[in-house]
């Protein structure tokens, strides 16, 4: 009687993702991947949280402190057209804007239009990455895209001509921390890609061990010469049983993984030659596939991600919110920054000098309580974010009105009572 041996070779999760990451991360596939990404919840609650907070500051342009009275026109005129634009508002403008955070970038395209004497703008509509064929660009600045057809799945279709091309000269390219690794910006959630993957596989283990659980798995009992035969003449009599077996196996089943075959052989006992049993189930009262906690961790592990060990996108409190504001001041940043690009343009095309470019004006957050201010420092200093400096203390000492320090001046060192001890030399 010859033995079967059926070998197989753990799998690797790590290892797994990992290799998984270099291809879903490479530069070609990662808007795919993170638009997947954005179909989590945890991901999905955190960013809507994350630009809800950011877009609730309105905005508008701010005269440059040269400002002639002609650009000072022009500015108010530009705010006008930015308060009636068509298609989108200021709401939706930044809405569209913030997909950097999303994709590492969002791409807008700039459309002026002439009204009383003065080319305003007329829309600033958003180009969607899926689009994108190619970017060309020389020396870091984007010079042009070529475009391809939009994905759809039939239910929206746009009427309007789509150009093939799309000079780079009226394309506002908002990016999130660009560099040479990321020179087309730095997705918030590339962070969090192995521990969502991660967790994807683990969920799809559960779903899995549920359904083994359940109902157990399948042991085909086969006499050791048909499986022999199966394997070395599958056109066989024996080997044509076997796998109509088998298949069958996989219809009362789901999938290769839902059976095992084992060998059999008939004696003069009365032992049966063919036997199909389940191994493992009882109803649901096996054991307990617990991979919950494990998937908790990795939410977790997604939220940390996501506030790059600064910022929680989703547990926001009072003592972290001064963090959150500082975020949003970045991003704000980051965005009155490209948009002189708009303003340029609509300059240029008026016939007004270029010298006194102004920038966007945002409302201002929330003011945050100095002891709120001074715990986010903390925990920073505390968890290695920040290095407790010289020019750091300066900062915090000017945030706080506090007078500049003397370093050459010693500090006091010496050793104090503790507050109980306090309390009982006031009494004596």
């Amino acid at each position: 009687m010859s033995n079967l041996t059926q070998q197989s070779q753990p799998l690797h999760v790590e290892n797994t993702v990992l290799t998984l990451g270099k291809e879903d991360l490479n530069i070609n596939n990662a808007f795919s991947t993170y638009r997947n990404m954005k179909l989590d919840g945890v991901i999905s609650g955190g960013m809507s949280f994350v630009k809800a907070m950011i877009s609730k500051s309105s905005f508008k342009i701010a005269y440059h402190p040269n400002s002639t009275q002609e650009e000072r026109k022009l500015i108010d005129a530009l705010n006008k057209s930015l308060d009636n634009m068509e298609d989108y508002d200021k709401k939706r403008l930044v809405d569209n804007w913030l997909q950097m955070l999303d994709y590492g970038c969002s791409l807008n395209e700039v459309v002026c239009e002439r009204k009383s004497g003065k080319f305003v703008f007329k829309t600033i509509s958003p180009i969607h990455l899926t689009t994108i064929n190619k970017f060309k660009m020389q020396g870091g600045r984007l010079k042009g895209l070529d475009l391809i057809a939009p994905d759809n799945d039939g239910l929206l279709v746009d009427s309007a001509k789509q150009p093939k091309s799309i000079n780079g000269a009226k394309v506002l390219f908002f990016r999130l921390e660009p560099d040479s690794d990321f020179p087309l910006g730095k997705s918030l959630l590339y962070g969090a890609y192995t521990a969502w993957k991660t967790k994807k596989i683990l969920q799809e283990y559960e779903a899995i061990g549920v359904a083994k659980n359940l109902s157990g798995v399948l042991d085909v009992k086969v006499p050791s010469s048909y499986i022999n035969k199966y394997f070395a003449d599958p056109s066989s009599d024996e080997g044509i049983f076997v796998d109509s077996l088998l298949q069958q196996a996989e219809m009362l089943h789901a999938g290769k993984g839902s059976y095992i075959m084992t060998a059999s052989d008939c004696n003069d006992n009365g032992v049966r030659l063919f036997e199909v049993t389940t191994v493992g189930g009882n109803g649901g009262n096996a054991q307990n596939y617990n991979v919950g906690q494990a998937i908790e961790r990795y939410n977790n592990e997604i939220q940390l991600n996501m506030q790059t060990s600064i910022l929680s996108l989703s547990t926001i409190t009072a003592d972290n919110k001064q963090l959150l504001n500082l975020f949003i001041e970045n991003v704000h940043k980051t965005i009155s920054q490209e948009f002189k690009k708009a303003l340029r343009i609509a300059f240029e095309l008026n016939g007004v000098s270029t010298d006194n470019i102004p920038e966007l004006e945002w409302e201002k957050v929330d003011a945050v309580s100095w002891d709120d201010f001074t715990k986010g420092w903390q925990r920073l200093i505390q968890s290695g974010g920040v290095t407790a400096t010289e020019e750091l203390e300066t900062y915090l000492r000017g945030k706080g009105d506090a007078p500049k320090a003397d370093y050459s001046k010693k500090l006091l060192n010496d050793t104090k009572a503790d507050a109980n001890e306090r309390v009982g030399d006031k009494e004596k």
